[in-house]
């Protein structure tokens, strides 16, 4: 036989061991992802959904609790969080049946309706994504977590139906939560910001003798860079948002006046008003159907969490962490394998079955 072939068949049966072995990696991989270490009412829950809402929980306890979990404290606190998540896991999948037995579902339709609703009350994508990170989501896992979210305020509603709101009760929340229903005074204010005190005055004469339009400075002078594009504007603000210095003038000033600059510990501002909406209290008749709307969620949520909590503390919640998971125990020793050609810094803990 010929030498050429020789390596011709050595490379086709390597090439072909590659293959099966990836294929092999693969299917333990997903077989391992899958076994499911949760049945709640006989309802499957994959290793995958378990670590992803447990990952979530840890980062809700790190933001919110300053919870480190790499620290000894953290360590202990770890099987509390791990409790929480199958709980949490169970009340979503009692839920889901029961949002299911009554013909409740949502439409993606409804989910992209609600997300762009949210993400309309933020100054931009970004700062609705920015303040997404700092409660550790990222669009998609708010979009679930949206979802779910409606489906359960349409069980909600379905299971607390028979709830009624009287007038009465609806006045009296009205006289005693009063202040809710007040508004301050607001003042539609554009703003500059510079820090260097001689360029400011420089902008302000500029400004004043009508060299250049307060918005054209602002795009160009302007140091404040979350209102610079949109020409200095603040929308309407009320006492307490600027700096105390910046509010006793520009609260003051008649409308459309420019003021000169006004030192604060930031910089330089010059401001100016071109609209005020005076102080008033929404009255009785408008608020009534918020009111009433609150109140009434607020009688069938108490309905709904009381049915909840009965179903789950009835619920027959199965864990399979062990390690009779074949698939587990075989990627497992996969890695083991693999990290014997790591360099010893470079090697990290083998998988845990309930991690």
């Amino acid at each position: 036989m010929k030498k050429h072939s020789i390596f011709k068949i050595l490379f086709i049966v390597f090439v072909a061991i590659f293959i099966l072995g990836g294929a092999f990696v693969a299917l333990v991989y997903h077989q391992m992802k899958n076994y499911p270490v949760l049945k709640i009412n006989g309802m499957p829950v994959s290793r995958q959904e378990y670590k992803d809402r447990l990952n979530f929980m840890k980062t809700q306890y790190s933001i919110m609790f300053n919870v480190d979990f790499t620290t000894t404290e953290g360590q202990k606190l770890l099987p509390k969080v791990k409790d929480e998540t199958i709980k949490d896991l169970a009340r979503w999948k009692i839920v889901q049946t029961e949002a299911k037995k009554r013909g409740i579902s949502i439409s993606e339709k409804e989910v992209d309706t609600r997300l762009k609703e949210i993400e309309k009350e933020f100054p931009s994508v970004l700062q609705f994504e920015m303040t997404l990170a700092q409660y550790g989501y990222d669009r998609n896992t708010f979009k679930e977590e949206l979802r779910k979210n409606l489906l359960m305020r349409k069980l909600i509603d379905e299971i607390g139906k028979d709830e009624k709101v009287t007038e009465d009760e609806i006045k009296k929340y009205y006289n005693e939560n009063i202040k809710l229903f007040e508004h301050p005074k607001e003042y539609k204010v554009y703003s500059i910001l510079i820090k260097d005190e001689k360029r400011a005055k420089e902008v302000y004469n500029e400004l004043t003798s009508n060299k250049i339009t307060f918005t054209d400075a602002a795009k160009k002078y302007s140091e404040d860079t979350t209102t610079k594009d949109k020409g200095g504007e603040l929308g309407f603000i009320t006492q307490g948002t600027l700096p105390e210095e910046v509010e006793k003038i520009t609260f003051t000033l008649p409308l459309n006046q420019i003021s000169k600059p006004i030192k604060t510990n930031e910089g330089y501002y010059i401001t100016k008003v071109t609209e005020v909406k005076e102080a008033y209290t929404t009255p009785y008749f408008q608020a009534k159907a918020e009111i009433e709307d609150k109140l009434l969620y607020d009688k069938r949520a108490k309905v709904f969490n009381k049915w909840l909590e009965d179903q789950v503390s009835k619920a027959k919640i199965e864990r399979d962490f062990s390690d009779k998971d074949i698939w587990m125990r075989i990627w497992r020793k996969l890695i083991e394998i693999q990290q014997i050609f790591y360099r010893k810094e470079a090697k990290t803990p083998l998988p845990k079955t309930d991690e």
